[in-house]
Formats: C-alpha cells, structure tokens, sequence
C-alpha cells in the first residue's frame, strides 16, 4: 500500500519537475544558472541577422556577432539578456530588446545509480530536492533498501533514510537540496535465503523495511516440503567473528509453540531433507555454497 502512495507521490513529484524544466525555474524561486554545455537560443528583437543559437563553452563564455565572446556562466538567462542589450547599446543597437531561451541544459548533472526505474545521469537545471531528483529517475523500484548515499561533489558524503524519506513532510535533512555534480546512489533491499526441503529454493528481498520471520521466509519459498526435517532446521548467520548456526525447530514454531524469529539480511534458512540422509549433515560452508548462485525472487 505505502508504495502505491510513493508511486503517486514520485509521479506528482515528475510533473512538478516537468513544469519547473519548461521554464528553468529551481525549487525554491531561484532562477536557472548558466554553465558550460547549456545550449541557447538568443533572439535579438528585429535584428534577424544577431540571432541564433549559443553554446556556453568550458570557459564559460558565448561568442556573438560583433561582440565577440560574452561571459555567460553563473548568469541567469535575464542577467544575460541585460548584458547583452548593454553590449549591443554601446554604439551598435539603439535600444536593443533580447531575449534568451535555455533549450538544453548540459551544466549540472547529477548521476542516480542503484534502485531506481531508470538509473543515468540527470540535469537538475535549478536547484532539486532529492524526491525531485528521485522521481526525475522514475522512482523507487520495489526493491529499494533502507539508505540513500549522496556523494556531494563538494566533498563528503549523507546517508538519508528512506523511511524518513517517505514520510507525508519530510524534514529538509531527509529530503535535502541536490548539488550539481552530486551522485546518488539508492540501497538494495537486504536479502534472506531459504534453502533445503522447500518448494522454491531462492532468496527473497526485505522490502519495504518489513519485518522479515522464518515464517515469511519459508511462505515465500512456497511452503516446506512434505519430507522436511522441520525440528532439525537452522539460521546460518554472518556475523564479524564469523558465522553463526542458531538451531530453529520449525515444526514448533509452525505450531506458535516456538517464537518466530525475526531474520536479518544475508540469513539463510535451512530446512533438511529427512528422506535424504546425506543432506540431514550439510556443513555450514556447503550450506552458504549452495547460496552462492540462487537467483534472487522479485515479488
């Protein structure tokens, strides 16, 4: 349900951001700011001849007829207007009207990677918060995990919470201003494996910061098999001083006679075979070999 609203959310958010790009208009009132790459068109009003396209070049600068190269960077397309008319008024034009478009802007990317629809380099063109930029990318995908890295081209980085993120108001330092050059990158949602006598066999993503149990787990994995040893079942979990076998006895919990444990990202959850003696031994290690190439289940 709550990715529905974020869908709706993120959409609103992309028509917002369409609008703001038709007039190069930022979040917040401020106007757009010229910088190398961004394409123009320059219309000098009655003067057919004076008028065509610009590009601002790595220097910053455009280069007009008669006037020669005019500086352009970090002004916006009025103040540029003003300094053109006030180039062409000194002894060229009398009383010359310009106007300056922004057709493309090249200038201020910013790179999104990771679970987003569609991940690529993006033009903030104005000033962006990060659910601007987000739904500028498509949005979230379903898979998206708990943190969201920016790595500001200013030096540093901030880790935003998604949760936060998606609150109905997010606070300034949960839906932060996006810089140019800055690059995003949105987590993947943690992932539990469920192996053994079950009927699907696979790794299953935490989404949407849910709480992940055994029961969860093994209802993903389509239930466990008729000839599952369900009492002699197990968690094998990573930890920093090494892996961790913590014994489960899954018919009990099936029961509610035992606690449903809660799984952490990376758990694998064994269930033997009881008609297949040789699996009732497994070792840890081929355990987590057997991890090693399921495919992950999108649901």
């Amino acid at each position: 349900m709550r990715y529905a609203i974020l869908l709706w959310a993120l959409a609103s958010a992309a028509a917002s951001a369409q609008q703001h790009q038709s007039v190069l208009q930022p979040g917040g009132g401020e106007e757009y700011r010229l910088g190398p790459g961004d394409a123009l068109d320059i219309q000098v009003f009655e003067v057919e001849e004076l008028s065509g396209p610009a590009v601002v070049d790595v220097a910053g600068r455009i280069r007009m007829p008669l006037v020669g190269e005019v500086p352009a960077a970090g002004l916006s397309a009025r103040e540029l207007e003003d300094a053109l008319e006030s180039r062409y008024a000194n002894g060229l034009l009398e009383d010359p009207q310009i106007k300056v478009a922004v057709e493309t802007s090249r200038s201020q990317p910013v790179s999104v990677v990771g679970e987003v629809a569609q991940p690529g380099v993006y033009q903030l063109e104005g000033r962006r918060r990060l659910l601007e930029v987000l739904a500028m990318a498509g949005g979230l995908t379903e898979n998206v995990g708990e943190t969201i890295n920016i790595t500001r081209a200013s030096g540093g980085e901030q880790t935003v919470s998604v949760k936060n993120l998606l609150t109905l108001d997010p606070g300034q330092d949960d839906n932060p201003w996006i810089a140019p050059h800055d690059s995003l990158r949105v987590s993947r949602a943690g992932v539990v494996y469920v192996l053994g006598a079950v009927r699907q066999p696979g790794g299953f993503p935490i989404k949407d910061q849910e709480r992940m149990t055994v029961l969860r787990a093994v209802s993903l994995a389509s239930g466990a098999e008729k000839t599952a040893a369900k009492q002699k079942a197990r968690i094998i979990r990573q930890r920093p001083e090494g892996k961790v076998d913590i014994p489960i006895r899954l018919g009990d919990v099936f029961k509610g006679k035992d606690e449903d444990s809660s799984l952490e990202p990376n758990d694998i959850v064994y269930i033997p075979d009881s008609a297949a003696k040789s699996t009732l031994n497994r070792t840890t290690e081929a355990i987590m070999q057997m991890a090693v190439g399921v495919v992950i289940w999108r649901r």
